[in-house]
């Protein structure tokens, strides 16, 4: 992971949500610099797909099923979603990083410039960008959305930005990052006990709507990208590493007040804190 995250200072949604302001006071100008159809930064490339699989303990972490846990118990993952946005490949040469354009699938750029991963959602599997033909260490995203996203009311969005995306960040203002919850059953089969092995129930990892504190990600990977065609390379979710950063005994306290005292918003700035220390997002071999 990339330590490009603005950790100093917490997140999580901003510890007093009166002083957060209205987000939708930036009005016109605010929606302006969080438009639905963004300036592409290449109009020629080569469509390079990433489709992301969520494991757990190197293994498919099914959405919607019992996965299995070392201590007997199962895992049924309830909803799972995250943001990518503001995607860059590391060129081999050590060069600066190069933007690209996130994508749909019919190649032209997707709202706002974002991605919404949805486990219930076969198709938000795979991410796309459009990349100009080279080599290339690696690729780094945000995982979450720009501040400018972030202080719009979802009400005056659309797709993947609107409350339908079930990503609206309940404790306070702005969008949540990623959303995690799920079942655990123990070995008895008893329903809603807590786990040993300190895997979190929920996860809600956001930002604030008055900085910017979206953390990024950083895979390794190297690519070879092709004048013409297209190029796949699958990309691993780790959910255990997820599990890690959330559990992580680090200090959240100057956030993690009021609106922030719940045990879902309080896992995730400590997940958002720990992301760039994370290997939440590993190349396939």
């Amino acid at each position: 992971m990339s330590g490009a995250s603005s950790d100093n200072g917490g997140g999580g949604g901003a510890g007093n949500p009166s002083s957060a302001g209205n987000p939708g006071s930036a009005g016109s100008a605010g929606l302006s610099a969080c438009p639905e159809q963004p300036v592409p930064q290449r109009t020629q490339g080569t469509l390079l797909s990433l489709p992301l699989k969520l494991v757990l303990a190197n293994q498919p972490f099914v959405f919607g099923e019992p996965n299995a846990l070392p201590d007997g118990g199962s895992l049924v993952p309830l909803n799972f979603r995250f943001y990518v946005s503001q995607v860059e490949l590391l060129p081999a040469s050590g060069e600066a990083p190069v933007a690209v354009d996130v994508v749909t699938a019919a190649g032209v750029p997707a709202p706002y410039g974002v991605h919404l991963f949805n486990a219930e959602e076969p198709d938000s599997s795979t991410l796309r960008v459009l990349a100009p033909p080279g080599q290339y260490s690696g690729l780094s995203f945000a995982l979450g959305v720009k501040l400018a996203c972030n202080q719009q009311p979802p009400s005056r969005l659309s797709d993947p930005l609107s409350d339908t995306s079930q990503m609206t960040w309940p404790h306070t203002g702005g969008f949540l990052f990623l959303r995690y919850e799920a079942r655990y059953t123990d070995a008895s089969g008893s329903a809603g006990a807590s786990s040993a092995l300190g895997i979190p129930s929920m996860v809600h990892m956001g930002g604030d709507t008055r900085e910017e504190r979206v953390p990024r990600a950083t895979i390794p990977a190297a690519l070879s990208i092709p004048a013409s065609g297209t190029l796949e390379k699958g990309i691993r979710v780790a959910v255990d590493e997820i599990f890690k950063g959330a559990t992580a005994e680090i200090d959240v306290s100057d956030v993690a007040v009021g609106f922030l005292s719940s045990p879902e918003s309080i896992a995730g700035e400590r997940l958002r804190r720990q992301l760039p220390e994370l290997h939440v997002f590993v190349p396939e071999p």
